[in-house]
C-alpha cells in the first residue's frame, strides 16, 4: 500500500472492518465499507469480549472517546468445583467489554455515529480521509483490473448490481466469509464435534448469592465432556453500574454431528438449519427448554440460574478452518480478522487479531514494514493462535491424548516461526 492518497474499500462493517477503516482512514485515505446489514443500529449483539493486548494498543492509539471507559475491569480467574469451593485462582486482571460498545465506540471513531453507547462523537483532523459506512450491500465478485480492483455490489434493498473501483479492498467479511469462499475454495469448515451455548443476563436479575458467587471474577466451572466460562460485561448503552452490567457466559457441550439433538439444536423458529450460528432470537423454545433442564442436572446452582434466566440465547457450532494466504492480487487485496481465520471462542482472541492485523496495516502504510513482513506477520500469529485455541477444545472436550498431540503441533510452530524470524533477522 503506498502513501500517497488511496481509495480503500472494506468488505465487512463489523470490528474488524471498522478498525481498519479508522487505521488507513487516519493516514489520510478514503475509505467505503460495504456491510450487509441494512441498519446502523445493531441490536442483540451483547456478546463478551475480551480487550487484549493489541485491543488495547488500538483503542489507546486510536480512540477519540478515552474518557468513555468501555470495559469492567475483572480482576482474577477462579475455577470452581460443584460444591463451589475454589479450585484454584490466579490473579489475571482482564479488561472485558462488549460486540455492542466496540462496535458504537468504532463507529462513532469512523464516522461519528451518534448513539446512546456514544452520545458525543469526536471531531475529526482534516488531514483525515472520508468515511463511507455504506450499508445493505453484498459483494458478490471482485477481480483485478490492471491497477485497481473491482468489486461488483449488490444492493438488498432494490436488488440492483454496480460495480465499485478500489485502489486496495481489505477483507472482513467475518468467520463464514464469503471472499474466503470465492477466493479460497479448498478452505472448508470442519465441526470440531461440540458447541458454545450463550447467554447475558442483567446483574440485577440474579439472587444475591449468584453475585456473590462470581464477585466480578472469571469464572470456570467443568463438567463432563465441557465447562461453562462466565465473566461480567458492560450493560445497556454501555453501563459499568453495578446492577447493570450484564453476566455474560459461554457454555460447551458435546454434540455429535449426526446426532438429533445436534440438528434440533441448529435449526431456528422458521425450520432453517444453520452451520455456524443460530443467531439471538431465533432458538426453538423447547430446545431450550431441555438445555434448561439440563444446566439444573450438571451445573451449580448459581451456573444453572444464569441458563434458567436467559431469555435470548444464541448457540455457535465450533469448527475449524486452515489459513493458506492472506494476500491477494499482488497486495491489492488483504484479508483480515476472522475472514482470514477464525478461532474456537477459547482463546478469546477474535478482536485481538482484528486489531493486531489493523496496527500492522498501519506500519505498512507508513512504510516501516514491507507487504511480506505484514503477511508472514499476521499468519504467524493467525496460525500459532487457531492452534492453541484447538488445543484448549482438546483438553476440556476430548481428553488428554488428544490434548498432548495438539500441544506438540502448537508448540512445534511455534518454534518453527521463531527459527525461520531468526534466520531473516541474521540475513538482514
Amino acid at each position: 500500500m503506498p502513501e500517497s492518497k488511496m481509495h480503500v474499500v472494506i468488505v465487512g462493517g463489523s470490528l474488524a472492518g471498522l478498525m481498519h477503516g479508522i487505521a488507513v482512514k487516519r493516514r489520510g485515505h478514503d475509505i467505503t465499507i460495504l456491510e450487509q446489514h441494512l441498519f446502523s443500529t445493531r441490536e442483540g449483539q451483547a456478546a463478551g469480549i475480551v480487550t487484549m493486548e493489541h485491543s488495547q494498543k488500538f483503542l489507546d492509539h486510536h480512540d477519540l472517546l478515552k474518557d468513555q471507559p468501555y470495559a469492567v475491569n475483572c480482576s482474577s480467574v477462579q475455577i470452581l468445583d460443584k460444591n463451589l469451593k475454589v479450585k484454584l485462582e490466579f490473579q489475571r486482571p482482564m479488561l472485558m467489554s462488549s460486540w455492542n460498545v466496540l462496535y458504537y465506540r468504532l463507529r462513532a471513531n469512523f464516522d461519528g455515529l451518534a448513539s446512546s453507547y456514544c452520545t458525543q462523537t469526536p471531531a475529526e483532523p482534516s488531514l483525515h480521509g472520508q468515511a463511507v459506512y455504506d450499508q445493505g450491500k453484498r459483494v458478490n465478485n471482485l477481480y483485478p483490473d490492471k491497477q485497481k480492483v473491482q468489486i461488483e455490489v449488490e444492493d438488498l434493498v432494490d436488488r440492483l448490481i454496480s460495480t465499485i473501483s478500489a485502489d486496495h479492498v481489505i477483507v472482513a467479511d467475518g468467520s463464514a466469509s464469503q471472499m474466503r469462499h470465492l477466493l479460497q475454495p479448498q478452505l472448508k469448515h470442519s465441526y470440531a464435534g461440540y458447541v458454545a451455548w450463550r447467554g447475558t443476563i442483567m446483574e440485577s436479575s440474579v439472587s444475591d448469592e449468584t453475585r456473590k458467587t462470581f464477585q466480578n471474577k472469571t469464572t470456570l466451572h467443568t463438567t463432563s465432556g465441557g465447562y461453562i466460562a462466565l465473566y461480567t460485561i458492560p450493560g445497556e448503552n454501555g453501563s459499568l453500574e453495578p446492577g447493570k452490567r450484564l453476566l455474560n457466559y459461554v457454555w460447551y457441550t458435546n454434540l455429535a454431528a449426526d446426532s438429533a439433538e445436534f440438528q434440533q439444536a441448529m435449526t431456528d423458529t422458521a425450520g432453517r438449519q444453520h452451520h455456524h450460528t443460530l443467531p439471538i432470537g431465533k432458538m426453538r423454545s423447547q430446545v431450550w427448554e431441555n438445555q434448561r433442564k439440563v444446566a439444573h442436572e450438571v451445573l451449580p446452582q448459581p451456573f444453572a440460574e444464569l441458563v434458567d434466566r436467559t431469555t435470548q440465547p444464541f448457540i455457535s457450532a465450533i469448527s475449524d478452518i486452515d489459513v493458506s494466504q492472506a494476500v491477494f492480487f499482488g497486495g491489492k487485496l488483504l484479508f483480515v480478522g476472522d475472514a482470514l481465520v477464525p478461532f474456537r471462542p477459547h482463546v478469546a482472541c477474535s478482536t485481538n487479531q482484528a486489531a493486531l492485523n489493523a496496527l500492522l496495516v498501519e506500519q505498512r502504510l507508513a512504510g516501516k514494514i514491507t507487504l511480506a513482513s505484514w503477511e508472514r506477520q499476521v499468519l504467524d500469529y493467525a496460525k500459532a493462535t487457531r492452534l492453541r485455541s484447538v488445543t484448549w477444545g482438546c483438553w476440556y472436550q476430548v481428553g488428554y491424548l488428544s490434548f498432548f498431540a495438539s500441544k506438540v503441533r502448537h508448540l512445534a510452530t511455534l518454534c518453527g516461526q521463531s527459527l525461520r524470524n531468526w534466520y531473516i533477522y541474521l540475513m538482514g
